[in-house]
């Protein structure tokens, strides 16, 4: 009974951990395109269609407009004045122009325009920006043409994560000091708040439009029709005036249809988005969104849901069939959901949460199987890597003479000085050190999954992807170097010979690199090695030495960098070494444990080494400061004095191996 309790209770408790990691990657983190691209797809194939409001008419300039002018921008303003007049005359009920006034054009049109927005009867809102988008001659003509005018801010907030227009703009803080609506807000005479976003909820295309027909969702014209039109089609209504130019790409911007009708049919002008904002205002219309509480409550259901499904008593196809039904299940209410007006649930995340969860269910269920076979691999795991063994007995053809192209990370150590050393130290001092110091060496890296390939004396070859696979062999080759590096170092500090007098033994050398090698068993039916040969093999020896050259401890190079990313370890970058024999330059990073130098020093160095990179004499002072302040960093100490002998470049010719 016991035992069933501790394993629901860690059950329960490993639930919750997945439940929050999978909120955190998707509602915070870098899964959140995942969400934003089941919610486009619901509004994209969920709508409904309805038929356009009757208050709200677009006015657009089309191609055919423009080609009635000899220049395309700015739009003849002339003709612009004459169309609002003639709105007047038609008696609309406002007008709201998206088009920014932020340059002259010829004199007389500029004024027959302004008497034209001045001496209109019918409220008109001009288009409005800042210099956020605009130089400060723009500003400065925008601001003296739509002096005394109602002015409304025509920017569509974009999604940094995928470019897709889903809020509203609600205004802000013009250069004048006065909040200036958005255009939607200032023609609907609505006053939204700033402090957190209004999403849009967009209508329904017309029921007999095309699926990619998106501006169907309202009435529109030519603008150059205008005169053209009855009276009745505009009298009393709200008209917008932009561009509908999908051809040449101007104005269109990206919408949640995308996800069904590609990049460039899902976009549409934006002037139509800003109809979308304005209607919805005046209908009162929301797109709901569960707050954050509620959508960590859907996670976390959805990982005990999976919990209790994978952890009842039947095989585990019916588990996962169920999981899957489950699944399935809770989307297409979602879907349903959102087509009734309900809010936009999130599914993608708590998709994540079941499925991570079930994943681990079903692999700690399998842990009672493995700890079965644990004590085959024992005795054979003191000599080689467990996970060599364990690919051994599972594939005996691995023990053939055979080979494979395959990228790994390949880690070399080694002892400085060590020639030196043993030639000082007596036979049995230096068997009990180098034995005690290899031990713990071998160990650490064991424990990061490494494949102890060879010792060369002093020193260790090491295959980080091989022969077992791992998709993520270069940050587990760099966190292994970082804890040699801190055992060395260690080492170093307390070794002693047999009779407890301290012995200078220990300070190690170490590079990794990644690259694309050749891996496989080579030699003789008589007697096989398993290894690496390629550039990759002789570089990541290079790095290891180029420490004494720099004066650190371990080097990796740029393309392992590359693989780990950010967030995981720190980085700080050594140079561009052209290593001897080579032309081109290799890329080199010193890597460092989050937290163990301190940020200032991070920060200093990366603005130094930048400026170096760039060949600013200002690199000189900056690395001369660094110097004074942390006197025994190897790397500052290094580039201060290269720039004091007039070095002023990152990149370094090595001149020994």
């Amino acid at each position: 009974m016991n035992d069933q309790h501790h394993d629901w209770l860690l059950f329960a408790t490993s639930a919750l951990g997945i439940a929050m990691l999978a909120w955190l990657l998707v509602a915070q983190g870098p899964l959140r395109q995942a969400e934003n691209w089941v919610g486009d797809l619901r509004i994209a194939l969920m709508t409904p269609r309805q038929p356009p409001p009757d208050d709200l008419v677009l006015l657009t300039v089309t191609e055919d407009t423009l080609s009635q002018f000899p220049y395309r921008s700015p739009i003849n303003r002339a003709s612009l004045a004459e169309w609002i007049v003639t709105l007047n005359q038609k008696g609309v009920r406002a007008i709201g122009l998206d088009i920014l006034f932020d340059r002259p054009t010829e004199p007389a049109a500029d004024r027959m325009l302004a008497e034209a927005l001045r001496n209109s009867t019918v409220p008109v809102v001009v288009a409005y920006a800042d210099q956020e988008h605009l130089t400060q001659e723009q500003q400065e003509f925008l601001d003296a043409f739509t002096t005394g005018l109602p002015r409304g801010y025509v920017n569509l907030p974009v999604d940094n994560v995928d470019g897709v227009i889903r809020t509203l703009f609600p205004g802000r803080i013009a250069p004048d000091g006065r909040f200036t609506p958005g255009l939607a807000a200032a023609l609907a005479g609505t006053a939204l708040t700033t402090d957190a976003d209004v999403l849009l909820r967009y209508r329904g295309l017309a029921p007999d439009a095309a699926a990619d027909d998106l501006i169907s969702a309202f009435k529109r014209y030519p603008i150059h029709l205008v005169t053209a039109l009855p009276a009745a089609w505009l009298e009393g209504k709200t008209v917008l005036i932009g561009a509908e130019l999908p051809m040449s790409g101007e104005d269109m911007l990206k919408t949640p249809f995308a996800v069904l009708l590609g990049d460039r049919q899902g976009r549409m002008p934006g002037v139509a988005i800003q109809a979308h904002a304005l209607a919805q205002l005046r209908e009162g219309r929301h797109l709901l969104v569960s707050s954050p509480w509620g959508a960590l409550g859907l996670y976390l259901a959805a990982a005990a849901l999976s919990i209790l499904l994978t952890r009842l008593d039947w095989p585990a196809w019916v588990g996962l069939g169920s999981t899957l039904v489950l699944l399935s299940g809770c989307w297409a209410l979602g879907f349903w959901w959102y087509r009734q007006g309900g809010a936009l649930v999130p599914l993608a995340g708590p998709s994540l949460a079941l499925l991570g969860t079930a994943w681990w269910s079903y692999a700690q269920a399998g842990r009672q199987e493995r700890r079965q076979k644990r004590f085959i691999y024992g005795a054979f795991s003191r000599y080689l890597h467990p996970a060599w063994v364990k690919q051994l007995v599972a594939d005996p053809d691995l023990l053939r003479l055979q080979g494979e192209r395959r990228e790994i990370t390949v880690l070399f150590s080694d002892i400085a000085g060590f020639t030196a050393i043993s030639e000082m130290l007596p036979p049995t001092t230096l068997v009990h050190l180098l034995s005690r110091y290899l031990e713990g060496m071998t160990q650490i890296i064991l424990d990061h999954g490494g494949a102890v390939n060879k010792y060369l004396g002093d020193g260790i070859m090491v295959l980080f992807g091989a022969p077992v696979i791992q998709a993520d062999h270069a940050l587990r080759a760099v966190r292994c170097a970082l804890a040699l590096d801190a055992f060395a170092e260690a080492f170093r500090r307390a070794a002693t010979d047999p009779d407890g007098r301290p012995v200078a033994f220990g300070q190690t050398r170490i590079g990794a690199h990644s690259g694309e090698v050749t891996v496989g068993n080579f030699g003789s039916t008589a007697r096989l090695e398993y290894t690496a040969i390629g550039d990759a093999v002789n570089a990541a020896s290079r790095l290891e030495g180029l420490n004494t050259y720099f004066g650190t401890r371990v080097a990796i190079s740029g393309v392992t960098r590359a693989q780990i990313g950010d967030g995981k370890l720190w980085f700080r970058p050594m140079g561009r070494v052209v290593v001897k024999g080579k032309q081109q330059a290799l890329s080199v990073f010193n890597p460092l444990l989050a937290g163990s130098e301190p940020d200032d020093l991070m920060e200093e160095y990366a603005e130094a080494y930048a400026l170096l990179a760039a060949g600013n004499p200002q690199a000189s002072h900056r690395f001369a400061r660094l110097r004074f302040r942390y006197p025994n960093d190897p790397l500052v100490d290094f580039y201060w004095q290269r720039v004091q002998a007039g070095e002023l470049t990152t990149r370094i010719k090595a001149t020994s191996k």
